[in-house]
């Protein structure tokens, strides 16, 4: 058949009957359509095609699709994560010397000590010293003035101590980032909670969310932000138990969540058994989802070896910012004791949202754990799973629900620096191996509805030990999987550049 017969069949046919033509092909494809003809053109512009190919695209891409996000929205996240795929494909394992220079986007020199150094929506890059936060538009040509760089936060009588900067997608695709400061002076310090927002020019500024009172100690340990809920970490004084502190805030809202102390009532009410704790499963550690905040601590007995205690808390209804900001007090919804595992390194949450079990309501959260064998109790492997939140029960006059979880496998590199993880139903975990190996899991959650009427829940697992490795002697400093832009530091002595890769062109 000719190519312009085709091209004529193909004009000739109905809009339903095209957009059915393109949920079975690509977007490269969909693209090429495009320009055959006008009445074809048009027929790609329509929003549904564009939504089923956020749910048939075989490639990572943001969360998504929602109803905020408009044709253009969609057609331009999915174009751009579809090159980001083929890039990092083409210069994965080994190959990414080529990459060094094809890729760059531009060099930041810098001098002094750096706290910290993040990429926020893969367009700004944040570099915190003890002094300041510097922010580079990284969208800016190098020879516009504006490019060197702009101050959007500078200590007073203080210096700081730590510096933590995250993001997260809201539950409407929202993209929204939030910086965690710790500043002292001789006697005192204290931490500030910062909205990060993208003003009218294109420039960051800092909107003030929280500030803790002022302590003689306090050390920012773990940062977890979800789609609502920020959870920060840290300790007041040397004792792990008693000095350990959370400090949970809904960030859109202003309102802070008040957790209950988790007192030997709360370990005796989940019917935990006589334990002998170590010092390595003291730390409780904290994630949050959109509908639920859970917190998890580990403990050892010399019968039973690891196990691990979880509870849940369902997070209050969203509403509208509070002014000033409020206190609510969360009560425990779900708690339970899993027996063989460890988390330890408990921080690094697969998904910023969780999935829920059309069948049973049940909530399934995917997080990274430590398994130990009975016969060889001190020797961890670095695995993850799915904690099933299910409905609750009544139990001691008192409505709580149980927590199961379910081992999907193994990680390749036990040992994880921090995770990016993309999630609509199918999508994928970017994760560091080493400060110069990108990794990730491939993953695919689903809950009930089986094709044999059973309502299992269950999980396809792809691994990619070494996406994209740098050579020494630069260190990864962050990346973005949805833009496709990553930070590289290359260090001599306290003078150091920030090569900043692009791998979306």
């Amino acid at each position: 058949m000719s190519p312009n017969l085709i091209t004529h069949t193909l004009n000739q046919l109905l809009l339903d009957v095209l957009h059915v033509v393109f949920y079975y092909i690509d977007i490269p494809d969909i693209l090429r359509v495009r320009r055959v003809s006008r009445y074809l053109n048009k027929a790609t512009r329509y929003r549904n095609v564009w939504v089923d190919a956020y749910h048939t695209a075989e490639f990572p891409r943001p969360p998504g699709p929602f109803l905020s996000q408009s044709v253009h929205d969609l057609e331009n996240i999915l174009i751009t994560s579809f090159r980001v795929s083929q890039n990092l494909q083409r210069y994965c394992s080994g190959t990414a010397q080529r990459a060094v220079y094809i890729f760059k986007l531009r060099e930041i020199r810098n001098t002094g000590i750096n706290l910290h150094v993040n990429l926020i929506f893969g367009r700004f890059l944040l570099i915190a010293s003890k002094e300041e936060i510097r922010c580079y538009d990284l969208n800016l040509d190098e020879s516009d003035p504006n490019s060197g760089g702009s101050i959007i936060y500078r200590t007073t009588g203080r210096i700081m101590r730590s510096f933590h900067c995250v993001s997260a997608v809201d539950v409407e695709g929202r993209r929204f980032a939030c910086a965690v400061l710790n500043e002292a002076t001789q006697t005192t310090r204290r931490m500030s909670i910062y909205f990060l927002n993208v003003g009218k020019q294109s420039d960051i500024t800092m909107d003030p969310v929280y500030r803790s009172p002022e302590y003689s100690t306090f050390d920012v340990q773990f940062v977890d932000l979800g789609p609502r809920v920020i959870v920060i970490q840290g300790r007041l004084g040397p004792n792990l138990d008693t000095d350990w502190r959370f400090i949970v805030l809904d960030v859109l809202t202003r309102t802070e969540l008040l957790i209950p102390p988790l007192t030997h009532a709360t370990w005796q009410a989940a019917e935990m058994p006589e334990r002998r704790l170590v010092r390595e499963g003291t730390l409780f550690k904290g994630i949050s989802t959109s509908t639920h905040l859970v917190l998890a601590r580990s403990f050892y007995t010399e019968a039973a070896g690891w196990s691990t205690f979880f509870q849940a808390f369902t997070l209050p209804t969203s509403h509208i910012r509070c002014s000033p900001p409020t206190s609510v007090p969360l009560s425990p919804s779900h708690h339970a004791v899993i027996p063989g595992i460890n988390v330890r390194l408990f921080g690094s949450l697969l998904l910023h949202d969780a999935v829920l079990d059309a069948s049973t309501q049940d909530v399934l959260i995917a997080i990274r754990i430590h398994t130990f064998e009975s016969s060889r109790p001190r020797v961890s492997i670095s695995q993850h799973g799915i904690l099933r939140l299910s409905t609750t029960h009544a139990t001691r006059g008192q409505e709580v629900g149980t927590i199961a979880f379910q081992l999907l496998g193994p990680f390749s590199h036990s040992q994880m620096l921090f995770v990016h993880p993309s999630f609509n139903g199918v999508g994928r975990l970017f994760y560091l191996s080493s400060d110069r190996v990108i990794a990730a899991l491939e993953y695919g959650i689903y809950a009930g509805g089986g094709s044999n009427g059973d309502h299992e829940h269950g999980a396809k697992v792809v691994d990619y030990p070494s996406l994209l490795q740098f050579p020494t002697p630069r260190s990864l400093m962050d990346y973005d999987p949805y833009s496709g832009r990553i930070c590289l530091r290359y260090a001599i002595g306290n003078n150091c550049t920030f090569e900043i890769f692009d791998f979306s062109t």
